[in-house]
């Protein structure tokens, strides 16, 4: 194998944007008009020393709305909870975690700012939608569903 199919193999291609700056990059995601970046061509960061290997894509709020997301035919419920702002920040990625390609993981932070990133190992995989309404209605959604199913 020579150098350029190495170096081909190893660079990961990631959507880079945060929706606070472009607000195209929020959900829904419009693929066709985001910029794309491969990581492995990225200035190194002076406080990480891997290389990029992933891309992540990070969704911050600071009220709670429910995010209903249909992933593999199963509804997942999942609670979120930046100043009243929803963003979506997608990226590179460079600290591997055992959640890489699964489930996606929710933080909560500083003033009470929760987190939920995903992270995967694809090129241009950082491109996830996921659905929001308000708690009462998926709430309502989901107990109506849940009833459906034990009246059958």
């Amino acid at each position: 194998m020579d150098h350029g199919q190495w170096a081909k193999e190893k660079s990961i291609m990631c959507f880079e944007c945060n929706s606070e700056y472009d607000p195209r990059c929020g959900d829904p995601f419009d693929s066709y008009t985001i910029g794309i970046v491969n990581c492995s061509k990225k200035r190194p960061l002076n406080h990480i020393t891997e290389k990029p290997t992933l891309c992540r894509k990070t969704v911050q709020k600071d009220t709670v709305d429910t995010v209903i997301k249909i992933c593999n035919l199963k509804l997942i419920q999942v609670f979120f909870s930046v100043q009243g702002n929803l963003r979506v920040i997608r990226g590179c990625g460079y600290i591997p975690d055992k959640n890489d390609d699964k489930q996606c993981l929710l933080r909560t932070g500083t003033h009470d700012v929760h987190v939920r990133y995903c992270s995967c190992k694809g090129n241009l995989c950082n491109t996830g939608s996921f659905q929001y309404y308000p708690s009462r209605i998926a709430s309502g959604a989901i107990l109506l569903t849940i009833t459906r199913v034990v009246q059958i």
